[in-house]
C-alpha cells in the first residue's frame, strides 16, 4: 500500500461496496451469514492490503472472497431461491434461474448481479478464461430454453437480450434487501483505520488477529455437516493467483447502458462494452464525455469536457466535471438532456431509479440549469423516444439464418411495424407487425420482438409506430448479415 495513501480506505470501500456485497450473500441463499460474511472479507483484504495496492483487484478480491464463503456456508446441493418480484416478466426469469442446478444459478447471479464476464467473472469464481465462458454461454442457453425465449436457436441478439433482462431482474430482486446498517461495522473499520495509521501497536495487532480467528472459527463451524467433518474456513485460504493471471487480458464489463441524443432530442440506450474498472459509473459517464456511439444517429450533447469525480452517497451520485464540459449547452433542451445522459446512465447502472444526482462544476457551483442544490432525478420515460430496437446492435454481425429483432414501444402506441430493406438494391425484404406483450414491463414499456430468417447483405431493419399526436415515427438498425 502506498504511504500516502488514506487511513480510512477500508471504511471508504466498505461504504461504496458494502451494500452490494450484503444482497450478493443474499441472490447466493445465505442471507442470515451476510453480515459475518462481509465483516469476514474485508478483515481478509485489510491483512492483505500491503500487497493489493490496486483498488479494482480490492473489488475483485471482496467479490470473490464472498462468493466462495457463500459456497461454502450453503450446502453444494441447496439450490437457491431467489427473491420474488412483482413484474411477471423478471419473475418468470428468476423463478427459472432458482430451479437450475445450484452451481449453475450461481454463475448467472454472480456474471449479472455483478456485471462481470471474461477474465473478471473467471477470476471471481475461480475459473480458466475460457471455462468460465463456456459455462457462462451454456448456462444462458440453458436459461433461454426453459423460459421459452421468443425465438429458436440461440442467435447472438437472443442470448445478448435475455442477458440484459436477467441483469435487470437480480437488480429488481436485490433492491428488496434492505441496505445494511453501515454503522457498527463502519465504526470498527473506522478504529481499525486508526490502528493502521499507527503502524499497528501489538495490543491492537493481538485484538485483530483473536478477532480474525473468532470469526474463521464461526464461519468453519457454521458448516458442520452434524456427522462430518468442519469445512476448513475459506477465510485465510483466499489467494488470487488464478484471478491475477486470468485478469492479465484486457478485462471489458458487457453491456453497459450508455444513453445518448438523437436529432429528434429524445434518449436512446446504446449498449456499449467498457474496461473494466474499480468505478464503473465512472467509467460510464467518463465515456458519455469522449465515446462516440456506434449509431451515428446518436450523439452526446456535452463538451469534450473532463470528468473530475463521481461519488455516491447513499441515494444521492455527486458527479463533479470540469466548466467546459458545460460550455456548449445553452439551450433549454440541450441543458435538459445533459442532465438526462448522466441520470438515467447511472441509475439505470447501479439499479437505483430513484438516484439523485447533483452536479459540480470543478468542485463549485455548476451552471444554471444544473445548479438545483436537491439535485435532479429520472422523469419516467419522458425523454425517451416512442420506440426503439434494442437488439441486434447498430453495425453488427449477423449469420444468416433465424434471428430475433427486439424492442420496446411506449404503452398507447399502435402496433410496431418492422421492415428490413437490402441497403444495396433497395429491396423490401420483410414488413410485418411485431408480436407484443399484453402489459408492460417493469420500466413501463411493451417489449416487441419479431423472429425471421435474415438474407446475406447490409441490412436496414426500421420500426415505426403510430401516434395520434405526433403521426409515424421510427428508428433503424444497420447490420451486415454473413
Amino acid at each position: 500500500m502506498s504511504g500516502d495513501e488514506a487511513s480510512d480506505w477500508l471504511a471508504r470501500l466498505y461504504e461504496e461496496q458494502g451494500a452490494t456485497l450484503h444482497r450478493l450473500c443474499v441472490l447466493l441463499g445465505v442471507e442470515d451469514q451476510a453480515e459475518r460474511i462481509v465483516r469476514s472479507a474485508l478483515l481478509a483484504l485489510q491483512r492483505r492490503s500491503h500487497r493489493l495496492i490496486d483498488p479494482v483487484e480490492r473489488v475483485y478480491f471482496l467479490q470473490e472472497h464472498v462468493v466462495h464463503l457463500a459456497r461454502a456456508l450453503r450446502p453444494a446441493t441447496q439450490q437457491l431461491v431467489l427473491p420474488h418480484v412483482e413484474e411477471p416478466r423478471q419473475e418468470e426469469i428468476l423463478r427459472a434461474v432458482s430451479a437450475m442446478a445450484p452451481r449453475v444459478s450461481e454463475l448467472l447471479v454472480v456474471s449479472h448481479y455483478l456485471a462481470v464476464f471474461g477474465p473478471d467473472l473467471a477470476g471471481i469464481m475461480r475459473l480458466s478464461v475460457r471455462a468460465a465462458n463456456v459455462k457462462l454461454e451454456a448456462a444462458l442457453e440453458q436459461l433461454r430454453a426453459s423460459i421459452d425465449a421468443p425465438t429458436l436457436g440461440s442467435q447472438p441478439g437472443v442470448i445478448e437480450s435475455l442477458s440484459q433482462e436477467l441483469t435487470a431482474a437480480l437488480r429488481s430482486a436485490a433492491r428488496l434487501t434492505p441496505a445494511p446498517e453501515a454503522d457498527l461495522l463502519g465504526d470498527e473499520l473506522g478504529q481499525i483505520a486508526e490502528v493502521r495509521g499507527t503502524r499497528f501497536r501489538p495490543r491492537a495487532v493481538a485484538a485483530l488477529t483473536a478477532l480474525a480467528v473468532v470469526l474463521g472459527i464461526g464461519l468453519a463451524a457454521m458448516t458442520r455437516d452434524g456427522s462430518g467433518p468442519i469445512v476448513a474456513p475459506v477465510t485465510e485460504q483466499v489467494t488470487t493467483p488464478t484471478a491475477v493471471e486470468s485478469r492479465s487480458l484486457p478485462a471489458v464489463v458487457r453491456n453497459t447502458p450508455l444513453y445518448y441524443v438523437a436529432n429528434d432530442w429524445k434518449l436512446y440506450r446504446e449498449l456499449r462494452d467498457l474496461p473494466s474498472t474499480g468505478n464503473i459509473v465512472r467509467s460510464a459517464l467518463g465515456s458519455l464525455l469522449s465515446l462516440v456511439p456506434l449509431d451515428p444517429d446518436y450523439r452526446t450533447v456535452w463538451s469534450a469536457g473532463k470528468l473530475i469525480s463521481a461519488e455516491i452517497h447513499g441515494d444521492e451520485l455527486v458527479v463533479d466535471l470540469s466548466t467546459d464540459a458545460y460550455e456548449d449547452l445553452t439551450s433549454p433542451i440541450a441543458i435538459a438532456r445533459a442532465r438526462d445522459q448522466v441520470i438515467y446512465t447511472a441509475s439505470e447502472l447501479v439499479g437505483n431509479p430513484q438516484l439523485t444526482v447533483v452536479f459540480r462544476a470543478d468542485g463549485g457551483a455548476a451552471p444554471e440549469g444544473f445548479n438545483d442544490p436537491a439535485g435532479y432525478r429520472r422523469t419516467g420515460l419522458d425523454p425517451m423516444p416512442a420506440v426503439w430496437i434494442s437488439s441486434p446492435r447498430n453495425q453488427a454481425q449477423l449469420t444468416a439464418g433465424k434471428t430475433s429483432i427486439i424492442g420496446t414501444v411506449k404503452e398507447g402506441m399502435g402496433v410496431p411495424i418492422v421492415r428490413i430493406t437490402n441497403q444495396e438494391s433497395g429491396a423490401v425484404i420483410l414488413e410485418t407487425s411485431a408480436q407484443t406483450t399484453a402489459g408492460v414491463n417493469v420500466e413501463g414499456w411493451r417489449v416487441w420482438s419479431v423472429t425471421t430468417s435474415l438474407p446475406r447483405g447490409n441490412l436496414d431493419i426500421t420500426v415505426l409506430v403510430t401516434d395520434d399526436n405526433e403521426g409515424e415515427l421510427k428508428e433503424n438498425k444497420t447490420v451486415t448479415v454473413s
